[in-house]
């Protein structure tokens, strides 16, 4: 028997089993299991099979759609999904903006050892001191304005400046000498810098700024290689900056709180 359109496929095959292939091709299919004996015993216990299947869940076919499977139940799954999951994404972005609000609150609250800082402005202080210590500690022919050679100028020079009088600190004791000092900008304020040196070149600087506020306990900050013990004092910062031993610079911030601010002496009664 001449057959005639596209040659038989699997396709065909399950479509004559499942019982859904068109007129034509079942007759095309018939007259290939007629050349073909066993494909047509293997295709007859297939659909065999199949049948009885069906039979027995047939009281499966017959019962209402579970509402969770109707289309509208779908439907309305999908948007109380999309509904959740922007909630879900807009209480997140909500917690990242809290914690990036957070952390940079943190930031200005605690100083990088996990003390308590006194606000933008005292923690500004202290990067101020860095800062200029990273500017000039490194120089080497312009150091200071003032040397220590003429420290008795730089001193009246220093408090007149500041509108207070100051005493350059003595720090011989822990191996430092005076280089000098210099006056320097703070933003609508103004600051002096003292430079000291030791035997092996390393070289700390005392800043001394006015009209901060803040609280006197000793607090401590690092940026990178830089550390800075800084406080206040009868409304000045004083911070003393470097890269020595931590230890070290300590001591050193110590013995300046003792010596810089000048107390006036009493009248005689």
């Amino acid at each position: 028997m001449t057959r005639h359109g596209p040659p038989l496929g699997e396709d065909d095959l399950q479509a004559w089993i499942d019982g859904r292939l068109d007129p034509e091709r079942q007759e095309a299919v018939h007259a290939m299991l007629a050349d073909e004996p066993e494909l047509a015993r293997r295709l007859g216990d297939y659909r065999t099979t199949q049948e009885a299947l069906r039979a027995r869940l047939r009281f499966k076919a017959a019962e209402p759609i579970p509402a969770r499977l109707r289309i509208d139940s779908i439907l309305a799954a999908q948007r109380r999904a999309r509904k959740n999951w922007l909630s879900a994404t807009a209480a997140a972005c909500l917690w990242l903006v809290l914690g990036g609000i957070a952390g940079w609150a943190a930031h200005d609250i605690f100083t990088s050892d996990g003390r308590l800082s006194f606000g933008p402005r005292w923690s500004a202080m202290a990067q101020e001191a860095i800062d200029a210590h990273r500017t000039f500690a490194v120089e080497v022919v312009h150091p200071v304005e003032v040397r220590a050679s003429e420290q008795a100028h730089l001193k009246q020079w220093v408090s007149k400046r500041l509108g207070r009088s100051l005493q350059i600190p003595d720090l011989t004791s822990l191996g430092l000498h005076l280089v000098g000092g210099r006056v320097l900008p703070a933003g609508q304020n103004i600051a002096a810098q003292f430079m000291f040196e030791d035997d092996a070149r390393n070289r700390v600087t005392v800043y001394v700024s006015t009209g901060q506020a803040g609280a006197d306990d000793l607090s401590f900050e690092r940026r990178g290689d830089v550390q800075s013990f800084y406080w206040t004092e009868h409304g000045s910062g004083y911070a003393v900056v470097g890269t020595i031993d931590r230890a070290r610079l300590q001591a050193v911030a110590e013995q300046v709180a003792r010596q810089i601010e000048e107390v006036p002496e009493k009248k005689q009664g």
